[in-house]
């Protein structure tokens, strides 16, 4: 699937923007991101790698496997480096869940209930010089929810390839340059969309996109909820766990 690594860091402990400030220690091991005062208002500067793996241990939690999840964390990184808050936008589609499987037939893509951004934006790639790919001909996403987090493995895959893709719905259209970017403009519609069927096709490049320029903080609303999720993955403390903590034997040489 060719899945983006996010390279695992020190427990998150980062700075706070407005009124609000951080609740947990540096280095925290019972935690998977800063917590906030209740009803402090705040946004959190992370890195990318920080929003990567959060949103990785999230969408685990959420009960996506684990090359998925990867994916999930890549597309919320390259959209917050793109001036998004993507763990917001993960978050709102992991707290209402899309089956990942899906049928092709005759270049159309569709699922029972709609087709889930990630599992498709991932299929995408790994399709893209098979008979159902994108290099054989336009290929018709029928339902395609939340669109602009399916958009970073389209841009990935675009880089990769070396071709320029143009995305077409009812009422617009978005085009990703051969090397991988997006004007704001094709962003902020692909963004406003919550469900729409896409046609993609390979085009003659487009103009260059502006590169981009900081990373968007993510609100306090989406630390939270991302942070419950990922505490899934957790093993509750017990006196047991505490008792069998710990090397058994001394490693002093």
């Amino acid at each position: 699937m060719g899945a983006h690594q996010p390279v695992p860091g020190p427990a998150l402990s980062r700075r706070a923007c407005g009124k609000g400030r951080a609740m947990t220690e540096a280095h925290d091991p019972t935690v998977s991101a800063p917590q906030f005062a209740p009803g402090a208002s705040a946004a959190a500067n992370l890195s990318r790698n920080e929003i990567e793996a959060l949103c990785l241990k999230a969408a685990r939690g959420a009960g996506m496997p684990w090359g998925l999840a990867e994916e999930a964390g890549f597309a919320a990184g390259w959209l917050a480096l793109h001036g998004l808050d993507g763990a917001a936008l993960l978050l709102a589609h992991l707290t209402d869940p899309l089956e990942s499987r899906f049928a092709i037939s005759d270049r159309q893509w569709s699922g029972m209930d709609g087709l889930c951004p990630i599992a498709v934006g991932a299929a995408l790639d790994d399709h893209a010089a098979l008979p159902a790919g994108i290099c054989a001909g336009p290929v018709s996403l029928r339902a395609l929810r939340r669109p602009v987090l399916a958009l970073p493995l389209l841009a990935r895959m675009a880089a990769a390839m070396g071709r320029a893709l143009v995305l077409d719905w009812n009422g617009g259209q978005a085009r990703i340059t051969a090397s991988g970017a997006i004007a704001p403009d094709d962003l902020a519609m692909l963004a406003a969309l919550c469900e729409a069927d896409l046609t993609i096709s390979v085009t003659a490049d487009a103009a260059a996109a502006p590169a981009p320029t900081g990373i968007a903080s993510v609100s306090e609303q989406a630390l939270a909820g991302l942070q419950a999720l990922a505490m899934r993955t957790t093993v509750p403390a017990s006196e047991q766990s505490r008792r069998g903590a710990g090397a058994a034997a001394s490693d002093n040489d």
